[in-house]
């Protein structure tokens, strides 16, 4: 919103934004349990400005500190195809019992579950959830609607963000990792304190309900429309 005054100063007292939220789905969250394994899942497209070179360096950068971890640490990756930079950072990564890519989830004629079912409940079982914002100059006014997902299942979040302050600040504000898009130390540094918490089961629920939903969405912006409503019988 401040960006877009400077660019457009006509706006000053007229423009609004509201960050939209998402709807909770037709099924319970489930609690959390603890994987045998570390299971860190990435849900969403890739793009060769938001892919996993940075992160796979530093997962590469944290088993090497210990190969042992091989065995004890999974990526899942589902969403389209992969991107050609992420295609190649998993090539190339050392480890590739570490990662699996389910590509994406469509309905399933069995269980009658569409698409989205099946990946909200493999969000709300993850151990930790990884949040790709991307690195180009248009992130740095971005939220990533697949947030609001993520909030929804109160699970661990580890973002990796690209010059956006209020992005940071809602990780924070659930007690979620966030860490710069391109710094490799700072993820590994992050993942070696998920794995710690992990190892010791305190990556538990945050029990803390999103409060960005639709609803509220369309809440604040009636009260806009309410408020032009109201002034407008005040001129006649």
């Amino acid at each position: 919103m401040q960006r877009a005054l400077r660019r457009h100063p006509q706006l000053n007292g007229r423009g609004h934004y509201v960050l939209p939220g998402v709807d909770a789905p037709d099924f319970e969250r489930t609690p959390y349990r603890r994987h045998e394994q570390l299971v860190i899942s990435h849900f969403g497209s890739l793009s060769p400005t938001r892919n996993l070179q940075v992160f796979l360096e530093a997962l590469r950068e944290f088993i090497g500190q210990d190969t042992s971890r091989t065995s004890k640490i999974r990526l899942h990756i589902f969403g389209a195809n992969l991107d050609a930079v992420s295609a190649q950072a998993i090539d190339e990564f050392p480890y590739p019992e570490v990662v699996h890519n389910f590509g994406r989830l469509e309905a399933d004629p069995v269980t009658g579950e569409s698409g989205r079912t099946q990946v909200l409940k493999r969000m709300n079982e993850a151990d930790c959830l990884l949040l790709l914002h991307g690195a180009e100059p248009a992130c740095e006014e971005y939220i990533p609607s697949k947030l609001y997902e993520y909030l929804w299942t109160q699970r661990p979040i580890l973002g990796l963000i690209h010059r956006n302050a209020q992005l940071t600040g809602l990780l924070h504000e659930f007690d979620h990792w966030s860490v710069e898009s391109q710094d490799v130390n700072g993820t590994t540094q992050a993942l070696e304190d998920i794995y710690k918490r992990w190892e010791q089961d305190k990556l538990k629920d945050n029990r803390t309900s999103s409060p960005y939903t639709t609803r509220r969405a369309v809440e604040i912006i009636l009260g806009w429309t309410n408020n032009m409503t109201l002034c407008k019988s005040r001129l006649k």
